[in-house]
């Protein structure tokens, strides 16, 4: 009886050892899986210690997925990238924690590090055994955080005993390789004032460079520095785009302006800006045609991938990599060939272009690991920008002073020149003196010949002063004639004041022009005087259309003020014409002709020949004794 009691405790003692050599690796799982918070602990990486679930129906709700029916369907995270594809299908991640620090002032922050997740909701336990949810995410708003951070943050609320487990909620748009922490309230701000310094450093530095090339263009005048703005700006774009900082501060209201970043325009600003930057840098070394056909050929094939990669077919990005690359190479290598013809070899171009390749390259950190730690593989790409924008700045002043040199060099040969010219100066000068000593012995002797001639001169002179009193002699008879020319003379200018017997032809060859006629008008009117209508001054200025400006009061008058021809609508020449003919009584030309004489219209001519008519009347104008000329003068209004 013993013995059979025996050897049953001996097979349950098997069975319990059993049962518990089958148990214990789930145990040692779910004591691995839970995230124990202890003394001494600041930050713990929890990613690979966090169960998921793959919704791929999209169905489930928190309170579905914390029952416990669906408990055991969870699975240990294993990879950082937890799943791979099913990008339309949330990913749900389960994480439980045991706070079993000693200190009660101690609070703990889960932290989700990494901007470009398109939508994270976090799941905390209530007492009542339901959840409450904040959800943050590149397309929502980023007011709507609780903490306003660049990275996703939550707080755990986990008291020293307690024990909770919490949900997310994700989707993406590609294959993240996720880091997630959790981080004391102190580690939390550590980390973040110094990751905000560092990147204050860095857009700082970028800033400055920016600022010292305005200023270099606004000297110079140079469309480099411009394209080179153009380049660092784009590349402070992509890198706020990539750290959230721009969402944070410039745009948290527009969250659609975070694709911008997260696809292929921001990559296009910077290679376009890189192609101009790159064939005007290499214009201003030498002037290559072939050049510049290669990089507006670049361009254009850009433009043409770009469009290709967003709104046809997207292709594979090591693809989408190499063909970028050719892209650049094609206007870069011709460049550094034309370079190296001339004897100029730049390296910070050259490494500057590097840079950029590994940019291209580095953009897609996301895909391309080159390191196990995820902050190095997403940041390093800020150093290399900075490298880039500096090695390009080291080409600038490169090229400044390979140009100020030139420059020297220039000034040098224009200082022989001038040597050489002050040489020649001297030489022409020796010439011009023996020159001027051999015309100074011909005058000398000239004087000598003049003087000669003076003698004969003088006797010249007496002969001329016995010439004169005959010549004072004629000058009565002249007298005479003149007086009887007077009289001549009177009847002409009467002829000619009335000018009897010209046509329009003939009066144009008198009055050509409208200057013509100014000037007549200017000299008929002030013939007298000048003296100023407002201030009655009597000193002017003359303009080009002989009017007159006081130069007491500035007060201008124009030629035509106060006569018959003031604010005319037609040619002042034709309305001179017009005038003559209504002074003429040998003409009698109806208005149809004076219409086709002059091309004017037939009501102008008659409202100008009234216009007249009454200038007559008022000052009783006598054809026969005055000229047509006094009613120039005559003011109707």
């Amino acid at each position: 009886m013993n013995y059979l009691l025996q050897k049953i405790q001996l097979r349950i003692y098997v069975a319990i050892l059993f049962t518990f050599i089958l148990g214990l690796p789930t145990l040692l799982q779910a004591q691995e899986d839970k995230v124990e918070l202890i003394d001494g602990i600041t930050k713990v990486p929890i990613i690979k210690r966090m169960d998921f679930l793959l919704d791929t129906a999209a169905i489930f709700s928190i309170q579905e997925i914390a029952s416990e029916d669906l408990q055991s369907r969870f699975r240990k995270v294993t990879d950082n990238h937890v799943v791979y594809g099913y990008l339309d299908s949330p990913l749900w991640l389960r994480l439980q924690v045991s706070n079993q620090m000693t200190q009660e002032d101690i609070s703990w922050y889960f932290e989700s590090w990494g901007f470009d997740i398109k939508d994270i909701t976090f799941y905390f336990p209530n007492s009542d055994g339901t959840f409450s949810a904040l959800q943050a995410g590149f397309g929502i708003p980023f007011p709507e955080r609780r903490i306003k951070h660049k990275n996703f943050n939550y707080y755990l609320d986990l008291r020293p005993g307690e024990e909770k487990t919490y949900y997310l909620r994700i989707t993406r748009h590609y294959n993240h390789e996720f880091t997630f922490f959790l981080r004391t309230n102190e580690a939390f701000l550590n980390h973040s004032f110094n990751e905000y310094f560092l990147l204050g450093i860095y857009y700082g530095v970028l800033i400055l460079i920016v600022i010292s090339n305005m200023y270099l263009f606004f000297k110079m005048r140079d469309t480099l520095y411009i394209y080179f703005i153009c380049l660092i700006l784009a590349c402070i774009w992509f890198c706020l785009g990539r750290d959230g900082l721009g969402f944070q501060y410039l745009w948290p209201n527009y969250p659609w302006l975070n694709r911008l970043n997260n696809e292929y325009f921001i990559e296009l600003i910077i290679i376009l800006t890189t192609l101009l930057f790159s064939n005007r840098f290499i214009q201003k070394y030498t002037k290559s045609s072939r050049t510049h056909k290669l990089t507006s050929l670049a361009v254009l094939l850009k433009l043409g991938f770009f469009i290709n990669q967003v709104y046809f077919v997207e292709l594979y990005y090591v693809t989408y990599i190499v063909i970028t690359i050719i892209i650049l190479l094609i206007p870069f290598s011709h460049g550094l060939y034309i370079l190296a013809k001339s004897g100029i070899y730049s390296w910070p171009y050259i490494f500057a272009y590097l840079c950029l390749f590994l940019v291209i390259i580095y953009s897609y950190g996301k895909s391309i690991e080159l390191f196990n730690n995820p902050v190095i593989n997403w940041y390093l790409v800020y150093p290399v920008i900075f490298l880039e924008t500096v090695f390009f700045s080291f080409s600038i002043f490169n090229q400044i002073k390979f140009l100020q040199q030139e420059s020297i060099q220039a000034n040098k040969e224009k200082t022989l020149a001038l040597e050489k010219n002050n040489q020649l100066t001297l030489e022409l000068n020796s010439q011009l003196k023996e020159k001027v000593r051999e015309r100074t012995e011909e005058i000398e002797k000239m004087a000598e010949s003049l003087a000669q001639k003076n003698v004969e001169l003088q006797t010249t002179n007496l002969k001329l002063q016995e010439l004169n009193t005959k010549v004072t002699q004629l000058n009565s008879i002249l007298q005479i004639n003149n007086e009887e020319l007077k009289t001549s003379v009177e009847e002409i200018t009467k002829n000619l004041a009335l000018m009897k017997g010209l046509d329009f032809e003939g009066f144009k060859q008198v009055f050509p022009d409208k200057e013509s006629c100014l000037k007549f008008l200017s000299e008929l009117k002030w013939k007298n005087r000048y003296s100023c209508k407002k201030c009655q001054y009597n000193k002017y200025n003359e303009d080009a259309n002989y009017g007159r400006r006081c130069k007491n009061c500035n007060y201008y008058e124009s030629p035509t003020v106060d006569t018959l021809f003031h604010k005319i609508k037609f040619p002042i020449e034709k309305a001179f014409y017009i005038l003559y003919l209504s002074n003429r009584k040998d003409v009698d030309m109806t208005l149809n002709e004076l219409s086709d004489i002059l091309e004017l219209r037939r009501e102008t001519c008659w409202a100008f020949k009234n216009k007249i008519a009454l200038a007559m009347e008022k000052v009783q104008h006598n054809k026969e004794l005055s000229g047509w000329e006094t009613l120039a003068l005559v003011h109707l209004e």
